[in-house]
Protein backbone atom coordinates (compact mmCIF):
# COMPACT_ATOMS: atom_id res chain seq x y z
CA UNK A 1 0.00 0.00 0.00
CA UNK A 2 1.38 3.31 -0.86
CA UNK A 3 1.11 7.04 0.26
CA UNK A 4 0.85 8.13 4.08
CA UNK A 5 1.87 10.77 6.39
CA UNK A 6 3.33 11.81 10.07
CA UNK A 7 0.90 10.51 12.74
CA UNK A 8 0.49 10.81 16.16
CA UNK A 9 3.66 9.43 18.30
CA UNK A 10 1.27 7.04 20.27
CA UNK A 11 -1.91 5.15 19.10
CA UNK A 12 -3.70 2.43 20.61
CA UNK A 13 -6.28 0.35 19.43
CA UNK A 14 -8.21 -2.21 21.66
CA UNK A 15 -9.90 -5.09 20.01
CA UNK A 16 -10.22 -8.89 19.82
CA UNK A 17 -8.04 -11.19 17.49
CA UNK A 18 -9.36 -13.28 14.81
CA UNK A 19 -8.69 -17.44 14.55
CA UNK A 20 -5.74 -18.34 12.41
CA UNK A 21 -5.64 -19.50 9.11
CA UNK A 22 -2.85 -20.95 7.32
CA UNK A 23 -3.05 -21.74 3.26
CA UNK A 24 -0.09 -24.31 2.66
CA UNK A 25 0.43 -24.12 -0.26
CA UNK A 26 -1.50 -21.04 -1.78
CA UNK A 27 -2.19 -20.45 -5.42
CA UNK A 28 -0.60 -17.19 -6.42
CA UNK A 29 -1.59 -15.31 -9.58
CA UNK A 30 -2.03 -12.35 -11.19
CA UNK A 31 -5.64 -10.91 -10.59
CA UNK A 32 -5.73 -7.99 -12.85
CA UNK A 33 -7.25 -10.41 -15.62
CA UNK A 34 -10.20 -11.62 -13.20
CA UNK A 35 -10.33 -7.65 -12.18
CA UNK A 36 -11.03 -5.73 -15.60
CA UNK A 37 -14.74 -5.53 -15.61
CA UNK A 38 -14.71 -2.85 -12.30
CA UNK A 39 -15.48 0.59 -12.29
CA UNK A 40 -12.35 1.93 -11.01
CA UNK A 41 -10.02 0.41 -13.30
CA UNK A 42 -7.55 3.53 -13.59
CA UNK A 43 -6.86 2.78 -9.99
CA UNK A 44 -6.14 -0.49 -9.67
CA UNK A 45 -2.61 -1.34 -8.29
CA UNK A 46 -1.22 -5.04 -8.01
CA UNK A 47 2.38 -5.76 -7.43
CA UNK A 48 4.89 -8.72 -6.14
CA UNK A 49 7.27 -7.97 -4.02
CA UNK A 50 10.64 -9.90 -2.71
CA UNK A 51 13.43 -9.23 -0.30
CA UNK A 52 16.33 -10.53 1.39
CA UNK A 53 18.67 -9.67 4.67
CA UNK A 54 21.78 -11.20 4.73
CA UNK A 55 24.51 -9.69 7.09
CA UNK A 56 25.71 -5.69 5.71
CA UNK A 57 23.68 -6.65 2.98
CA UNK A 58 19.91 -6.40 1.69
CA UNK A 59 17.86 -5.87 -1.18
CA UNK A 60 14.43 -5.86 -2.96
CA UNK A 61 12.27 -6.67 -5.97
CA UNK A 62 9.24 -5.33 -6.89
CA UNK A 63 7.22 -6.07 -9.86
CA UNK A 64 4.19 -3.56 -10.24
CA UNK A 65 1.53 -2.62 -12.51
CA UNK A 66 -1.01 0.69 -11.97
CA UNK A 67 -3.71 1.77 -14.07
CA UNK A 68 -3.28 -0.98 -16.44
CA UNK A 69 -5.70 -0.30 -18.91
CA UNK A 70 -3.99 3.24 -19.22
CA UNK A 71 -6.77 5.47 -18.47
CA UNK A 72 -4.38 8.12 -16.99
CA UNK A 73 -0.32 8.76 -17.72
CA UNK A 74 0.83 6.70 -14.98
CA UNK A 75 -0.34 3.47 -16.77
CA UNK A 76 1.67 0.75 -16.97
CA UNK A 77 4.39 -1.65 -15.60
CA UNK A 78 7.07 -0.69 -13.00
CA UNK A 79 10.33 -2.81 -12.14
CA UNK A 80 12.31 -2.08 -9.29
CA UNK A 81 15.52 -3.75 -8.18
CA UNK A 82 17.06 -2.28 -5.42
CA UNK A 83 20.48 -3.56 -3.18
CA UNK A 84 21.37 -1.52 -0.24
CA UNK A 85 25.38 -2.26 0.98
CA UNK A 86 26.81 -0.72 3.74
CA UNK A 87 24.11 1.92 3.68
CA UNK A 88 24.36 2.93 0.12
CA UNK A 89 21.91 2.14 -2.38
CA UNK A 90 22.25 0.25 -5.83
CA UNK A 91 19.71 -0.41 -8.52
CA UNK A 92 16.86 1.70 -10.63
CA UNK A 93 12.93 1.90 -11.27
CA UNK A 94 11.92 1.26 -14.33
CA UNK A 95 9.00 1.72 -16.35
CA UNK A 96 7.54 -0.63 -18.37
CA UNK A 97 4.80 -0.47 -20.97
CA UNK A 98 1.90 -2.66 -20.80
CA UNK A 99 2.81 -4.13 -24.28
CA UNK A 100 5.75 -5.98 -22.82
CA UNK A 101 4.14 -7.28 -19.90
CA UNK A 102 2.44 -10.75 -19.67
CA UNK A 103 0.92 -11.80 -16.74
CA UNK A 104 -0.08 -15.41 -15.72
CA UNK A 105 -3.71 -16.03 -14.56
CA UNK A 106 -3.43 -19.01 -12.34
CA UNK A 107 0.40 -18.52 -11.16
CA UNK A 108 2.74 -15.81 -10.13
CA UNK A 109 4.78 -16.59 -13.31
CA UNK A 110 5.03 -13.38 -15.38
CA UNK A 111 7.24 -11.14 -18.33
CA UNK A 112 8.04 -7.48 -17.95
CA UNK A 113 10.04 -6.87 -20.64
CA UNK A 114 13.30 -8.58 -20.14
CA UNK A 115 12.50 -9.30 -16.34
CA UNK A 116 10.47 -12.54 -15.55
CA UNK A 117 8.92 -14.43 -12.78
CA UNK A 118 8.85 -18.19 -13.24
CA UNK A 119 6.61 -20.90 -10.83
CA UNK A 120 8.46 -23.71 -10.58
CA UNK A 121 5.86 -24.77 -8.29
CA UNK A 122 3.95 -22.93 -5.17
CA UNK A 123 7.03 -23.11 -2.73
CA UNK A 124 9.89 -22.05 -5.68
CA UNK A 125 9.86 -19.10 -7.29
CA UNK A 126 12.54 -17.98 -10.07
CA UNK A 127 13.35 -14.21 -10.40
CA UNK A 128 15.41 -13.51 -13.76
CA UNK A 129 16.50 -10.59 -15.65
CA UNK A 130 19.70 -10.40 -18.13
CA UNK A 131 20.80 -7.31 -19.52
CA UNK A 132 23.86 -5.24 -20.00
CA UNK A 133 23.43 -2.69 -16.69
CA UNK A 134 22.17 -4.67 -14.21
CA UNK A 135 20.86 -8.76 -14.23
CA UNK A 136 19.71 -11.12 -11.28
CA UNK A 137 18.84 -14.31 -11.01
CA UNK A 138 17.05 -14.91 -7.62
CA UNK A 139 15.49 -18.32 -5.91
CA UNK A 140 13.22 -18.31 -3.15
CA UNK A 141 12.13 -21.13 -1.55
CA UNK A 142 9.12 -21.48 0.99
CA UNK A 143 9.92 -22.31 4.42
CA UNK A 144 6.70 -21.21 6.32
CA UNK A 145 3.05 -21.65 5.36
CA UNK A 146 1.21 -18.63 3.50
CA UNK A 147 -0.42 -16.21 5.04
CA UNK A 148 -4.20 -14.60 3.96
CA UNK A 149 -3.75 -11.23 5.56
CA UNK A 150 -6.75 -8.79 4.46
CA UNK A 151 -9.52 -9.25 1.50
CA UNK A 152 -11.58 -6.42 0.34
CA UNK A 153 -10.29 -4.04 2.73
CA UNK A 154 -10.32 0.04 2.58
CA UNK A 155 -7.12 1.40 2.80
CA UNK A 156 -8.50 5.34 2.32
CA UNK A 157 -10.74 7.51 1.84
CA UNK A 158 -12.94 6.44 -1.08
CA UNK A 159 -15.62 4.11 -0.32
CA UNK A 160 -14.97 1.78 -3.33
CA UNK A 161 -11.08 1.41 -2.48
CA UNK A 162 -10.30 -2.41 -1.78
CA UNK A 163 -7.37 -4.12 -1.44
CA UNK A 164 -5.81 -7.92 -0.79
CA UNK A 165 -2.89 -8.75 0.42
CA UNK A 166 -1.43 -12.06 0.67
CA UNK A 167 1.63 -12.88 2.47
CA UNK A 168 2.90 -15.89 -0.42
CA UNK A 169 6.38 -16.69 1.67
CA UNK A 170 6.59 -15.15 5.16
CA UNK A 171 9.95 -16.86 5.29
CA UNK A 172 11.81 -18.06 2.20
CA UNK A 173 15.68 -19.34 1.64
CA UNK A 174 17.10 -16.83 -0.69
CA UNK A 175 20.05 -17.92 -2.98
CA UNK A 176 21.35 -16.72 -6.27
CA UNK A 177 23.31 -13.15 -7.42
CA UNK A 178 22.77 -9.43 -8.68
CA UNK A 179 24.53 -8.00 -11.04
CA UNK A 180 24.54 -4.30 -10.83
CA UNK A 181 27.28 -2.53 -13.51
CA UNK A 182 30.74 -4.38 -12.78
CA UNK A 183 29.84 -5.39 -9.36
CA UNK A 184 28.17 -8.51 -8.64
CA UNK A 185 26.67 -9.55 -5.20
CA UNK A 186 26.14 -13.62 -4.34
CA UNK A 187 23.20 -13.88 -2.50
CA UNK A 188 22.59 -16.89 0.17
CA UNK A 189 20.11 -15.18 2.41
CA UNK A 190 16.65 -15.49 4.61
CA UNK A 191 13.92 -13.58 2.25
CA UNK A 192 10.20 -12.74 2.24
CA UNK A 193 7.61 -12.11 -0.62
CA UNK A 194 3.82 -10.48 -0.76
CA UNK A 195 1.21 -9.38 -3.38
CA UNK A 196 -1.10 -6.79 -2.76
CA UNK A 197 -3.97 -6.26 -5.56
CA UNK A 198 -7.05 -4.14 -5.54
CA UNK A 199 -8.32 -0.41 -6.34
CA UNK A 200 -6.80 2.66 -4.44
CA UNK A 201 -5.66 6.20 -4.32
CA UNK A 202 -2.06 6.07 -3.54
CA UNK A 203 -2.38 9.87 -2.24
CA UNK A 204 -4.56 8.85 0.63
CA UNK A 205 -3.64 5.75 1.79
CA UNK A 206 -1.61 5.84 4.99
CA UNK A 207 0.28 2.53 6.31
CA UNK A 208 3.24 1.12 8.28
CA UNK A 209 4.47 -2.37 7.64
CA UNK A 210 7.90 -4.43 8.57
CA UNK A 211 9.16 -8.11 8.78
CA UNK A 212 11.81 -10.28 10.30
CA UNK A 213 13.03 -13.71 9.94
CA UNK A 214 15.49 -16.15 11.36
CA UNK A 215 15.90 -19.62 10.56
CA UNK A 216 12.63 -20.95 12.68
CA UNK A 217 10.97 -17.42 13.66
CA UNK A 218 9.11 -15.20 11.08
CA UNK A 219 7.43 -11.77 12.48
CA UNK A 220 4.81 -9.84 9.71
CA UNK A 221 3.27 -6.74 10.89
CA UNK A 222 0.82 -4.38 9.27
CA UNK A 223 -0.81 -1.29 9.91
CA UNK A 224 -3.52 0.83 8.18
CA UNK A 225 -4.41 4.62 9.43
CA UNK A 226 -7.86 7.26 8.64
CA UNK A 227 -7.33 10.22 8.57
CA UNK A 228 -5.73 10.75 12.32
CA UNK A 229 -5.41 7.38 13.85
CA UNK A 230 -4.84 3.57 13.37
CA UNK A 231 -7.87 1.91 11.46
CA UNK A 232 -6.82 -1.62 11.36
CA UNK A 233 -3.71 -3.65 12.43
CA UNK A 234 -2.58 -7.25 11.35
CA UNK A 235 0.30 -9.12 13.23
CA UNK A 236 1.50 -12.34 12.27
CA UNK A 237 3.83 -14.47 13.79
CA UNK A 238 5.35 -17.66 12.69
CA UNK A 239 7.54 -20.44 15.59
CA UNK A 240 8.89 -23.34 13.89
CA UNK A 241 5.19 -24.45 12.01
CA UNK A 242 3.19 -22.58 14.31
CA UNK A 243 1.08 -19.72 13.06
CA UNK A 244 0.33 -16.91 15.75
CA UNK A 245 -2.15 -14.60 14.09
CA UNK A 246 -3.51 -11.05 15.89
CA UNK A 247 -5.87 -8.86 13.69
CA UNK A 248 -6.87 -5.67 15.42
CA UNK A 249 -5.54 -6.78 18.66
CA UNK A 250 -4.34 -4.35 21.00
CA UNK A 251 -1.81 -2.33 19.23
CA UNK A 252 0.50 0.68 20.97
CA UNK A 253 2.95 2.13 18.82
CA UNK A 254 5.52 4.81 19.71
CA UNK A 255 7.72 6.82 17.13
CA UNK A 256 10.09 7.88 19.78
CA UNK A 257 13.27 9.53 17.73
CA UNK A 258 12.96 10.91 14.31
CA UNK A 259 15.65 12.37 11.64
CA UNK A 260 16.03 13.87 8.52
CA UNK A 261 15.63 11.87 5.46
CA UNK A 262 17.56 14.67 2.97
CA UNK A 263 16.88 13.04 -0.40
CA UNK A 264 13.08 13.15 0.35
CA UNK A 265 13.11 16.49 2.37
CA UNK A 266 10.93 15.42 5.42
CA UNK A 267 11.42 13.30 8.63
CA UNK A 268 11.24 9.81 9.25
CA UNK A 269 10.83 7.25 12.19
CA UNK A 270 14.54 6.41 13.04
CA UNK A 271 13.62 4.23 16.32
CA UNK A 272 9.94 3.24 17.19
CA UNK A 273 8.52 1.12 19.99
CA UNK A 274 5.19 -1.45 19.38
CA UNK A 275 3.25 -3.47 21.33
CA UNK A 276 0.66 -5.91 20.71
CA UNK A 277 -1.56 -8.23 22.72
CA UNK A 278 -4.73 -10.47 23.39
CA UNK A 279 -5.52 -12.51 26.31
CA UNK A 280 -2.82 -15.18 25.12
CA UNK A 281 -0.47 -13.12 23.71
CA UNK A 282 1.89 -10.20 24.01
CA UNK A 283 4.22 -9.17 21.59
CA UNK A 284 6.85 -6.64 22.62
CA UNK A 285 9.52 -4.80 19.96
CA UNK A 286 11.58 -2.33 19.02
CA UNK A 287 13.03 -1.01 16.19
CA UNK A 288 16.11 1.16 14.91
CA UNK A 289 17.02 2.17 11.98
CA UNK A 290 19.96 1.24 10.17
CA UNK A 291 20.09 2.19 6.91
CA UNK A 292 16.86 3.62 3.97
CA UNK A 293 16.10 3.76 0.46
CA UNK A 294 13.20 6.32 -0.76
CA UNK A 295 11.24 5.20 -3.62
CA UNK A 296 8.10 7.85 -4.63
CA UNK A 297 5.48 8.70 -7.52
CA UNK A 298 3.96 12.00 -8.43
CA UNK A 299 0.19 10.77 -8.72
CA UNK A 300 -1.08 14.65 -9.59
CA UNK A 301 0.42 17.83 -10.55
CA UNK A 302 -1.07 19.78 -7.69
CA UNK A 303 -0.53 17.14 -5.48
CA UNK A 304 2.92 16.13 -3.59
CA UNK A 305 4.62 13.31 -4.16
CA UNK A 306 3.45 9.90 -2.51
CA UNK A 307 7.08 8.64 -1.05
CA UNK A 308 7.86 5.06 0.78
CA UNK A 309 10.76 5.02 3.36
CA UNK A 310 12.08 1.28 2.43
CA UNK A 311 14.12 0.82 5.83
CA UNK A 312 16.64 -1.35 7.15
CA UNK A 313 15.95 -1.78 10.75
CA UNK A 314 17.44 -3.28 14.11
CA UNK A 315 14.39 -5.55 15.17
CA UNK A 316 14.72 -6.52 19.49
CA UNK A 317 12.04 -7.89 20.75
CA UNK A 318 10.36 -10.90 22.68
CA UNK A 319 6.87 -13.09 22.62
CA UNK A 320 5.27 -13.86 25.42
CA UNK A 321 2.34 -16.25 26.24
CA UNK A 322 0.29 -15.77 29.37
CA UNK A 323 3.50 -14.22 30.85
CA UNK A 324 6.09 -16.85 29.88
CA UNK A 325 8.51 -16.02 27.25
CA UNK A 326 8.43 -18.27 24.15
CA UNK A 327 10.72 -16.45 21.90
CA UNK A 328 13.01 -13.30 22.50
CA UNK A 329 15.29 -12.16 18.79
CA UNK A 330 17.30 -9.56 17.31
CA UNK A 331 18.30 -9.11 14.18
CA UNK A 332 18.04 -6.95 11.07
CA UNK A 333 15.24 -6.95 8.85
CA UNK A 334 12.46 -4.60 6.69
CA UNK A 335 10.43 -1.78 7.86
CA UNK A 336 8.45 0.62 5.56
CA UNK A 337 6.74 3.99 6.49
CA UNK A 338 4.97 6.03 4.06
CA UNK A 339 4.57 10.29 3.22
CA UNK A 340 4.36 12.94 1.18
CA UNK A 341 6.90 15.32 0.25
CA UNK A 342 7.28 18.44 -2.49
CA UNK A 343 10.72 18.02 -2.72
CA UNK A 344 12.03 16.59 -6.23
CA UNK A 345 13.39 12.56 -5.73
CA UNK A 346 15.72 10.97 -7.46
CA UNK A 347 14.11 7.23 -6.99
CA UNK A 348 10.37 8.02 -8.56
CA UNK A 349 7.53 5.73 -10.34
Amino acid sequence: MLGAYIFVNMTTVAMQSKKSSIVEPHDDSWHYLDDRDEKHEENYVEWKYFNFVQKDLAGYVIYYILDPEKKTKLGGGRLVVRILKDGIPYGLVKKIEMDKIELDAISASMRMDGAKILEHDSYHYELDCQSPDISWNLHYKQKAPSIEAFQNVNPGLMRWEKMDWLIKMPRAEVKGDIRIGKETFLIDALGYSDTNWGEMVPFFSRYEWGQYNEEAFSLVFGLLYGLEKIKSTYVYLVIGEHLIKLENAQFEVGHVEWEKDETIGIKIPSKNIFLVKNKEYEIKFSTKLIYHDSPGMKVHPLLPKVVVSEQIVEYEGSVSKDGTILHEFKGRGFEEWSGKTWKKIPLSF
